[in-house]
């Protein structure tokens, strides 16, 4: 099986620890042995080009240049598919450099990450702002045009550093007023950019039944719903895709220790693997693979970088022995 080869760097994990800088720079795979690197990789990207469960791997981007390991793209675990990058305001060109070349040398795909949330508390500083100066509240034609601009702002970093698509998040509502009409300047702005760019990969994160044109789902590659601390995964697609969001393409999203959360919330993304396995009869959703939201924080697992997501992406594609 060509995943198998993909399997050869992943193995058992303990605790996540603290991180620290080392003095020392050990050989890597790649420098180990070139030959066999070379054969390895090439299997892994053979391998993405197959139909199998995907990993995706969120992590932060910087504007200054990284310091550590977990800052860069092309450290990621080379079997993860996807790469979604959160850009608070800028990519260093180091890092931006690595989207083209972790592609053609891992067939690693890399998303940015647009988010509806930091427009909405960006809107909601605004409001406390005009509120402190006793100016009247923004009408919803300003709300309308801030939205559509922020999200075009976020939107526009797909092409201005390459990347290969878009993950969208939402995470609110559709209920009149202000939930609704920030939300349809937010989506069309999307809609619009999916148009422009046809070939770019879209990827919905969040509410999906609280979307107001459920049709533009559709369009989406992946729905990627939030399990958070919930540890039922099987009741999540219900009540987040509703009745008409598509239902044969969904990722679950978990999140791996981190030096502010420790331990971890919710199922761990090898539990989450397992339970994968136990929906491939599912006939009301697909599971199609899963999505680690703090990627970044799992270079820091003791034992080895990145155990956590290795070993759920092993898991994901490791079909189960049947037992006659």
């Amino acid at each position: 099986m060509a995943f198998a080869a993909a399997a050869m760097l992943c193995c058992g994990c303990s605790d996540w620890t603290t991180p620290e800088n080392l003095n020392f720079h050990p050989q890597t795979p790649e420098q180990k042995d070139p030959a066999a690197y070379a054969e390895y990789i090439n299997a892994v990207k053979a391998f993405k080009e197959t139909e199998h469960n995907v990993m995706i791997v969120t992590m932060k981007g910087t504007s200054q240049y990284p310091s550590s390991q977990s800052q860069h793209i092309m450290a990621m675990p080379d079997s993860a598919d996807y790469v979604c990058v959160k850009v608070e305001d800028k990519l260093h060109e180091v890092i931006a450099a690595e989207i083209p070349a972790v592609l053609e040398k891992k067939g690693t795909k890399s998303l940015v990450y647009v988010d509806y949330a930091v427009i909405a508390e960006a809107w909601t500083a605004l409001e406390d702002e005009r509120a402190d100066k006793g100016e009247a509240p923004g009408t919803d034609e300003q709300l309308a045009a801030f939205f559509k601009e922020q999200a075009d702002l976020q939107l526009a970093r797909c092409n201005e550093y390459g990347f290969a698509g878009v993950m969208v998040s939402f995470q609110g509502t559709k209920v009149a007023g202000y939930a609704y009409n920030s939300q349809n300047a937010y989506m069309q702005a999307v809609k619009a950019f999916h148009e422009a760019n046809p070939e770019k990969e879209l990827v919905f994160r969040g509410a999906a039944r609280n979307v107001i044109d459920q049709e533009f789902l559709q369009e989406f590659k992946y729905i990627v719903i939030v399990a958070g601390e919930e540890r039922k995964l099987s009741l999540l697609p219900g009540r987040v895709l509703g009745s008409s969001a598509p239902k044969d393409r969904v990722i679950m999203e978990l999140t791996v220790p981190s030096a502010d959360v420790p331990e971890q919330l919710g199922m761990s993304p090898a539990e989450a693997a397992n339970w994968l396995w136990t929906e491939v009869e599912n006939t009301s959703f697909t599971p199609r693979g899963l999505c680690v939201e703090n990627g970044h924080d799992d270079y820091f697992c003791k034992d080895m970088a990145f155990k956590n997501i290795r070993t759920a992406i092993t898991i994901l594609n490791t079909p189960p022995t049947v037992e006659e």
